[in-house]
């Protein structure tokens, strides 16, 4: 009965999630924008109720650790789906945002949700260890790197990927042997290039104008020029968030590999018995 509970309190924030996003993009005068804005939030929404399901991405491990690193990666989507709605709703050619850019970031936040979710699902091959070190260096090579915006000169883009590494790393090095040393460093990228990329676009986009590297000559006045640095200084990190879409895929994969020859494992058993 409690699961049941559950799971329409979850239908109820999926109904409320998209209910926001259709008041939210009520004032947008490009139809095809709008629908496109929606299905981000449907896609994401949908991911969430796949860790529902044993069959699919859950149910979730019973450790601690395994559902702080889930509710981190809920709020790491749910911040990302903000983001597009309200980035992709205003400025720009509607008609490409709608075709191309919305699209595209819909998968790219599927990919990364559905990560964060194989990777704390029971039998997913990585121990609370492996999870928790994953996942916090991969928030901590983000801070650092919210520090580095603020200390080094513009242009950090090396130090982030640096960063990435060294989370990479370190989860692999700290995870314990029968917790999933790789599948601790895979996490620990996801994690970071995810969590980086979010940083990059506040920090650049709504911290001092000096943070942004120099864009080169454009536009005429000063409050534009700030404007073009702005903007065109998160478009280096987007390569960030590829690859860890990438190491996402691998992630999954990883994970269901384990769970499979784990299946495997227990049915050759039982007819051996």
């Amino acid at each position: 009965m409690r699961s049941a509970w559950r799971v329409a309190g979850h239908l109820l924030l999926v109904v409320a999630a998209i209910v926001g996003v259709l008041a939210a993009t009520a004032e947008l005068d490009y139809p095809p924008l709008r629908r496109a804005l929606v299905i981000v939030v449907a896609v994401v929404c949908a991911v969430s109720l796949f860790g529902r399901f044993p069959s699919v991405l859950g149910p979730v491990a019973g450790s601690v650790p395994a559902r702080m690193v889930r509710i981190a990666g809920t709020g790491l989507a749910g911040l990302g789906t903000v983001g597009v709605v309200l980035g992709f709703g205003q400025g720009g050619d509607p008609a490409e945002r709608a075709s191309a850019g919305v699209p595209i970031y819909a998968v790219v936040l599927a990919i990364y949700f559905v990560a964060f979710l194989a990777a704390t699902r029971r039998e997913s091959g990585l121990g609370p260890r492996a999870i928790v070190t994953g996942a916090a260096l991969g928030l901590l090579a983000a801070a650092l790197f919210a520090v580095a915006v603020a200390v080094l000169p513009p242009g950090v883009v090396p130090v982030a990927y640096l960063l990435v590494v060294g989370a990479a790393v370190g989860a692999g090095w700290l995870a314990g042997p029968a917790d999933g040393r790789l599948l601790a460093g895979l996490l620990a990228i996801v994690t970071a290039c995810e969590a980086v990329f979010f940083v990059a676009v506040v920090l650049f986009r709504y911290g001092p104008a000096a943070w942004a590297p120099y864009a080169g000559a454009g536009p005429l006045t000063p409050a534009a020029q700030v404007g073009q640095n702005r903007a065109e200084a998160v478009d280096p990190y987007v390569g960030l968030l590829v690859v860890g879409a990438l190491v996402a895929v691998t992630l999954v994969g990883g994970v269901l590999t384990f769970r499979f020859r784990s299946q495997a494992e227990v049915a050759s058993t039982a007819v051996a018995a």
